[in-house]
């Protein structure tokens, strides 16, 4: 049974003509506001304000002013160690063993320690939880330009109103606003970090390099397929694949 008290709709006394009619009234306000929505986060883009429910690791919100960033000196020597790293030739998988070597603690787990966020994760989880680093956010941070004082926004949406998946978006729809806020790395750092990330290739175990290393995407996701080679028949042909 199903009740629409202000539509007046009750399907125990039969279906009701004007339901269909409703639905197609609800969907229109619905794509509506969907547009507002986004038409306000487009003007808050172009602002370069920062919006996000925690401020990036390296800086805590301006308290006097909403949207604004401002640097954390308890843990930018995190990002600094990060950069400096990677500046030195040190790959992300490197740089990921190092942090949690030294036990860094990760964003996740400093969220926790300052407003309670992630209770379901880090309460009474190991100690070994407050930094246990991956990859990928080792990479995140790497090309964050964030940490050169700018902000980048629109880099994924939704599908639509209806379906709430995330899409990423070419880079000529982001948003990017320069100097926005103080920066924690240097332009000349962090453009050395994105050309070393590029250059990168890993060597297989026999010591050689595959000479389309770093070069060949995934077209759906644009990952670095990786290499593999399949040595069971008894011709061993090689290949790429996508991991994620």
């Amino acid at each position: 049974r199903y009740i629409a008290i202000n539509d007046n709709v009750d399907t125990i006394n039969g279906e009701s003509e004007l339901a269909p009619f409703l639905n197609i009234l609800n969907e229109m306000h619905a794509r509506q506001t969907s547009k507002k929505v986004k038409a306000a986060m487009r003007t808050r883009f172009a602002n370069g304000a920062h919006y996000g429910a925690y401020a990036p690791l390296g800086y805590v919100k301006d308290p006097d002013k909403k949207g604004h960033l401002l640097i954390d000196p308890e843990t930018r020597w995190i990002v600094e160690k990060i950069f400096d790293l990677a500046v030195h030739g040190r790959g992300a998988a490197s740089i990921t063993r190092i942090l949690v070597e030294e036990k860094v603690p990760t964003p996740g787990w400093l969220n926790y320690e300052r407003y309670g966020t992630f209770a379901n994760i880090y309460a009474g989880a190991p100690a070994e939880k407050a930094y246990a680093w991956t990859i990928a956010q080792v990479k995140s941070i790497l090309k964050e330009e964030t940490y050169i004082g700018h902000s980048v926004h629109n880099k994924q949406s939704n599908i639509s109103f209806k379906n709430k998946k995330k899409v990423r978006k070419p880079q000529e729809e982001w948003y990017r606003v320069e100097n926005t806020h103080e920066a924690i790395i240097s332009e000349e750092v962090f453009q050395k970090v994105q050309e070393l990330i590029a250059s990168r290739r890993r060597r297989q175990k026999n010591g050689t390099t595959q000479i389309f290393s770093g070069l060949v995407k995934c077209a759906d996701c644009g990952w670095s397929l990786a290499y593999g080679v399949n040595s069971q028949n008894k011709n061993p042909y090689a290949h790429y694949h996508c991991s994620k």
